[in-house]
């Protein structure tokens, strides 16, 4: 079952949420459960005082885990035999989106009022700046990308593969050369906005498709999809890309972007 709750409390009283950084990168990874609470735990924070202004947090995850967007059944999306057979655990994110499998990955959660002139506004042009705040940042950590994400699906249909997100690129996706590197999801309130997003900094994402729901064929159509339809920063950048040279060109982006 998708763990949900039970950090809540100490996310909303961690120090990091009562000094409200306007950036802050995580140094050692994290578990999931704190961190899609600590998600959330800003995006309330900021929907009670929106003058605190954006904030973007930077993380890793500790141990391989499986995320479900907020409105996917469980049920329906894994096959929970073979996911407690593996001991992977399984959480919520505050956003929408389908199952990722968090393994080699950094990942980012903004959290913006919804009237911020720079980074809010509409579904589309707040997906769509973070998007090239981030491709930015990627760029100066040697991490080339497509100006712009596929306005198309990649093509990848195959049973099973369409309760994953790194399935397809629909438009605020980040692509290198029309394969996936990072997806983007968010969840509005009435005054603030929360966007989480998933680079892939290494393989094994794909190892998702042994825990969706289905047959073998299924399974294996599903790994074979994600394993050609998405790329990783180490595959583009090499050995360079580092989380740490990312993170430091991600700030100088988001300190950029809200000036």
């Amino acid at each position: 079952m998708a763990r949900s709750g039970a950090l809540l409390t100490s996310a909303l009283s961690s120090p990091t949420l009562e000094e409200w950084q306007a950036f802050h990168a995580d140094e050692a990874p994290g578990d999931g459960l704190f961190l899609m609470e600590r998600d959330l735990a800003h995006l309330l924070k900021l929907e009670g005082d929106p003058s605190l202004g954006p904030s973007l947090f930077l993380y890793r995850w500790a141990e391989p885990t499986i995320s479900l967007g907020y409105a996917q059944r469980e049920e329906r999306v894994l096959d929970e035999t073979a996911v407690r057979a593996a001991g992977i655990p399984v959480v919520r994110r505050p956003t929408g989106g389908r199952a990722i499998l968090h393994v080699d990955e950094w990942t980012f959660a903004a959290a913006v009022p919804i009237d911020d002139p720079r980074l809010g506004g509409s579904l589309r042009d707040s997906l769509g700046v973070l998007a090239g705040i981030v491709r930015t940042a990627l760029g100066s950590a040697g991490v080339r990308t497509d100006p712009e994400a596929a306005a198309a699906t990649l093509g990848l249909r195959e049973r099973g593969a369409a309760q994953a997100c790194f399935d397809r690129a629909l438009g605020h996706e980040i692509t290198v050369g029309g394969r996936k590197l990072a997806g983007l999801a968010q969840r509005r309130l009435s005054r603030a906005l929360l966007t989480q997003g998933t680079i892939l900094a290494g393989p094994g994402h794909e190892r998702l498709g042994d825990f969706l729901a289905g047959d073998a064929g299924s399974k294996r159509a599903a790994r074979e999809s994600l394993a050609a339809g998405t790329v990783t920063a180490l595959e583009v950048g090499g050995a360079a890309a580092t989380f740490g040279c990312f993170a430091q060109a991600l700030r100088r982006a988001w300190q950029a972007a809200e000036l």
